[in-house]
């Protein structure tokens, strides 16, 4: 796909924001330029920086396995973050920073044309929006709306749930949490979308 190409060379040299300056590389993103399903997360820790590979850390593995849950490979998806540099000490991006940032995250949304975001964390979902979000992440999860799928586009859905890390830091809490999210998207793969 020519064009994502050519957006990834454009934000290679990107210096739309003060990232760039302790950025190591830029995390465009990777996986199938054709896929079902992307993710998007926050931003790139250290190993995503030194690598320039979005999440190859231990949230990477923890992804994989999530992954492999909802009958998905790293191969099938296509991974980015709301931001494309690592800020340091892996602070949360700023405002700027995503504002920097939101215009190739929606291009690289239109050139993909999946049929389903997921949404990892709650700076993931603010960048998607638009906007800050008020209150917890949580209002956003499935259970807590109509629907378990909120509609970006007329032919995109959206699934927020908790980023990876939060079950490295809370395993028993997020299993219990995010179970029923990966459950509802193990069913949609499942079920050819």
């Amino acid at each position: 796909m020519n064009e994502l190409l050519e957006l990834e060379q454009k934000m290679l040299a990107c210096e739309a924001c003060d990232l760039f300056r302790t950025r190591t590389k830029v995390v465009f993103g990777s996986g199938s330029t054709s896929p079902k399903v992307m993710l998007v997360g926050e931003a790139p820790g250290e190993d995503e920086d030194l690598s320039g590979q979005p999440f190859v850390g231990k949230a990477g593995k923890k992804l994989d396995s999530m992954l492999g849950y909802a009958g998905l490979k790293r191969e099938d998806v296509y991974i980015s973050n709301s931001v494309l540099c690592r800020p340091p000490l892996n602070r949360n991006p700023s405002r700027q920073e995503l504002n920097a940032c939101k215009w190739r995250l929606d291009l690289q949304i239109k050139l993909l044309k999946p049929k389903l975001i997921i949404v990892l964390g709650k700076i993931a979902a603010e960048q998607i929006k638009g906007e800050q979000i008020k209150g917890p992440l949580k209002q956003l999860f499935p259970e807590n709306l109509q629907s378990p799928w909120v509609d970006y586009n007329n032919e995109t859905k959206m699934i927020v749930t908790y980023h990876p890390s939060f079950h490295l830091r809370s395993p028993e809490q997020a299993y219990k949490i995010t179970l029923p999210h990966w459950t509802q998207i193990k069913e949609w793969v499942a079920n050819g979308s």
